[in-house]
């Protein structure tokens, strides 16, 4: 592995920075000597591509990786070939699991005082675990706005808790302070680029087993994105790549920072129930939007009132997911709405988090209905009809691909089912649980 500035040339090693000279390090390797051949004879898991990951001495691990592909049901009514790559089953739930192993066991000879993260939960509480083998303790900085399930896990697994600010933004330069003062490893991702050698991973093993044309990856810090960009960038120096996936990166319409830079529209930098995505200002942006251009890829924004439908849709393919992960599935169907994939591409979906994470306290039924749904009911009630049908019959301001959206949830839901099929026109009918539903209610 060799550590070295892009800028003035500078190799590091033992304890290194995130830059130099105002540029982020890259991390190489000898690209000419790695044999991927000689993966397909190890078990699955992080450590399997050895040779693309840092040398350590002591390897601490929970049996990380290796996680499933699942070919999507959605992806058949849909007309193309959707897989599921789901990072819930990692020990501690998330995909930060592979940063962990990575970063916990290089800092190893560095953190005979403990480690440190500033995390909004998921990196704090694979921290947590996995300083816990290593015998060592582990300082976790989070926000305040956190779900409890996290704080549940980092509790449970012994780590020093530090609530500091409103977001993860905040609570990287305190980690920062924490660690020299107290003579902490940090494995903050924005701090310390060799837990992202672990997140890479995910590019491998969806090599291996998938071979995607496009990669849809919930993005908070953009840590994620790049590091799955950078695993397939080494795919290609290896030689066992020949074209880089396009990279999609899906943010909430609430906290937008690099979505709306790739769509050309106002940012926005508020709290969304999406928490695990709450980052105002991502350290690793740049790092993001340049996955996202050399790629060819692009970005999706999706609305609050859509993470229900997309943690929905996921517990139907069996896996339950918090909201900063379902946040992939309306993605999906708006970039299949506008005609963005093509028949033989095979789409996959990261999972990244378990939804026994989240805590979902709203006071309001997740299942109720009103307002738009609710007259589309009405209408489907009384005749069989189509997407854009239903749309000129509803005769407000709202975009065709709204109407998607809903009879998607509506379907979900039970309410409504498809009917028949003329050419490309779905046609939807009222199901017995729908009039029922609409007899409750006097319609």
């Amino acid at each position: 592995m060799r550590v070295r500035c892009p800028n003035c040339g500078r190799l590091y090693s033992s304890i290194i920075p995130p830059t130099c000279c105002g540029e982020s390090l890259m991390i190489e390797y000898d690209y000419e000597e790695v044999d991927v051949s000689k993966w397909k004879n190890r078990r699955p898991g992080v450590w399997r591509y050895k040779e693309l990951l840092p040398d350590v001495s002591t390897r601490i691990s929970l049996s990380e990786g290796g996680t499933p592909v699942l070919r999507a049901k959605l992806g058949e009514e849909l007309g193309i070939k959707v897989f599921i790559k789901d990072e819930t089953r990692n020990p501690t739930g998330s995909f930060r699991d592979r940063l962990a192993t990575v970063a916990v066991s290089y800092g190893l000879p560095h953190a005979d005082n403990g480690f440190v993260v500033a995390s909004n939960g998921n990196a704090a509480a694979s921290l947590a675990a996995y300083a816990a083998r290593a015998g060592r303790p582990a300082y976790t900085v989070v926000p305040k706005l956190i779900e409890p399930g996290k704080l549940n896990q980092i509790t449970a697994f012994g780590a020093r808790l530090i609530r500091y600010g409103e977001s993860v933004d905040e609570g990287i330069s305190y980690a920062e302070g924490l660690a020299e003062g107290k003579g902490l490893y940090n494995i903050t991702p924005e701090s310390n680029l060799i837990g992202l050698e672990g997140q890479k991973t995910i590019a491998f093993e969806l090599w291996e087993e998938l071979k995607p044309t496009h990669v849809v990856v919930p993005t908070g810090s953009g840590s994620n994105l790049y590091s799955i960009y950078k695993g397939f960038a080494e795919l290609i120096a290896v030689g066992a790549l020949e074209e880089m996936p396009k990279l999609i990166a899906v943010q909430t319409e609430k906290c937008s920072p690099i979505a709306s830079e790739v769509l050309g529209v106002e940012p926005r930098a508020e709290p969304t129930k999406a928490l695990g995505l709450y980052v105002k200002n991502p350290v690793m942006k740049e790092l993001a939007l340049e996955a996202i251009n050399e790629s060819n890829g692009t970005a999706v924004l999706v609305g609050e009132d859509e993470l229900d439908l997309g943690q929905r849709l996921l517990a139907k393919e069996g896996i339950f997911a918090e909201y900063a992960s379902s946040v992939i599935v309306p993605a999906l169907l708006k970039l299949a709405e506008e005609g963005y994939f093509e028949r033989d591409d095979r789409v996959a979906l990261i999972v990244t988090s378990s939804g026994l994470k989240g805590h979902y306290s709203e006071s309001r039924e997740k299942f109720s209905i009103g307002g738009t749904k609710l007259e589309i009911l009405k209408l489907l009630s009384e005749n069989e009809m189509y997407g854009y049908e239903i749309w000129e019959a509803l005769e407000k301001p709202l975009k065709y691909q709204a109407v998607y959206q809903h009879l998607r949830e509506l379907e979900s839901m039970g309410l409504i089912e498809e009917s028949h099929r003329k050419g490309r026109r779905v046609y939807y009918r009222v199901t017995d649980r729908g009039r029922k539903f609409l007899e409750t209610l006097g319609g």
